[in-house]
């Protein structure tokens, strides 16, 4: 739901494009900055209590973000809403890449846990978009935060976590201080999957950033109301649970790298094609394109990660991610809010595809003849 409301309580607010992109960069920006001490948090703790505080509190912040209604408070307050949201998703990741005995298990948790993510982000737009047009927005937010707030029971035990934890040594446990976390996260690039695994986040995050803001002000542009945005992003996310749930298969019979790159180029191809058309039938197709890829991808970086890290730093290697992936967040909306005063808005979007194709094309020259020495080199 938050990907629609977002750029719709701008607009709703006057915002300027400048502030649109400062407020959708402002999720990012905490959890950039934090992911990874959480991440070790996730390896200490357990995944269940990163997930129970992360939620809560990005419920609360996502409705302190309305009470007042200015445009700027806004930002500030999603910038700890998105801290939270990503605190969980965080707890989550690190529970399903934790599963080391069982390589087929693995992937068909990570491809659930993917799909339940695509399930979320396919019923949010629709219902979003529904209640703004049948009662209001302010409505709209506090439902948000309710279904923010219900992730919180969504991992019932720690039984991945005691299984998967091992022993640490005393040499470990001095590694695990704060000063150490971000030395041991950044050491884990030494592995090409988990590079790659970088490199595709970074494109791929890209690209969802624009997706959920400045996409979402073109169809706006266009003329389209809310409930319509909202069903196109939804069948979007439809498709992403979907490809989410058949990733199993896929995963067994495909590399995870060439599922990757070419769920990536088509993701980038729909933004060159997006600003062709304003029919809703095309960008409903765009979309479902793109989810198809959003899903796929998802699943590959995810099992990239998983197969290339040590078991004792799945926390800090999803965190390492987090902040990339943030990193770009923040980014992209930043740079297409300064661009869009001197370059129209479809124009940007299909140069965001290009140059999304170009920067895929550069990850696999950089990545050629990269080749991991076992598919889990520590357990």
């Amino acid at each position: 739901m938050v990907m629609l409301l977002i750029p719709l309580w701008v607009l709703h607010l006057h915002g300027s494009a400048f502030a649109l992109g400062v407020d959708v960069a402002a999720v990012s920006v905490a959890p950039m900055v934090f992911a990874i001490p959480i991440g070790a948090a996730a390896d200490r703790l357990g995944s269940r209590k990163i997930v129970l505080i992360g939620s809560v509190s990005a419920a609360a912040a996502t409705l302190l973000s309305i009470a007042v209604g200015n445009v700027w408070l806004f930002g500030f307050w999603q910038m700890f809403a998105g801290l939270g949201r990503s605190a969980a998703w965080i707890g989550a990741q690190t529970s399903v890449t934790r599963e080391r005995e069982n390589v087929g298990r693995r992937a068909h948790r990570i491809g659930w846990l993917s799909m339940s993510a695509q399930v979320g982000n396919f019923g949010g737009p629709f219902l979003a978009g529904l209640l703004i047009s049948r009662t209001s927005m302010n409505m709209a937010f506090v439902v948000a935060a309710a279904a923010i707030f219900l992730v919180a029971f969504s991992v019932t035990g720690e039984a991945t976590f005691n299984t998967a934890k091992q022993k640490a040594s005393p040499s470990e446990k001095s590694s695990s201080s704060e000063s150490r976390n971000f030395g041991r996260a950044f050491r884990l690039l030494v592995f090409p999957s988990i590079r790659l695994s970088i490199l595709g986040s970074i494109i791929r995050l890209a690209l969802i950033a624009i997706r959920n803001s400045f996409y979402v002000v073109f169809l706006h542009h266009l003329g389209w109301d809310p409930l319509s945005i909202g069903i196109v992003l939804s069948l979007g996310s439809a498709a992403s649970a979907g490809a989410a749930a058949m990733s199993g298969r896929l995963h067994r019979r495909f590399d995870d790298r060439q599922l990757l790159y070419v769920s990536l180029f088509g993701m980038a191809v729909v933004f060159i094609a997006v600003p062709l058309s304003s029919s809703m039938v095309f960008q409903a197709l765009c979309m479902v394109i793109f989810g198809v890829g959003n899903g796929i991808s998802q699943t590959s970086l995810i099992s990239l990660l998983a197969r290339a890290t040590p078991a004792r730093d799945q926390g800090l290697a999803v965190g390492l991610r987090t902040m990339v992936n943030r990193a770009a967040q923040v980014a992209a909306p930043l740079l297409f809010g300064t661009l869009v005063t001197f370059v129209v808005l479809p124009t940007l979007i299909a140069g965001l595809g290009i140059a999304s194709l170009a920067s895929l094309a550069a990850t696999a020259w950089f990545q050629r003849g990269a080749q991991e020495a076992s598919s889990d080199p520590l357990v």
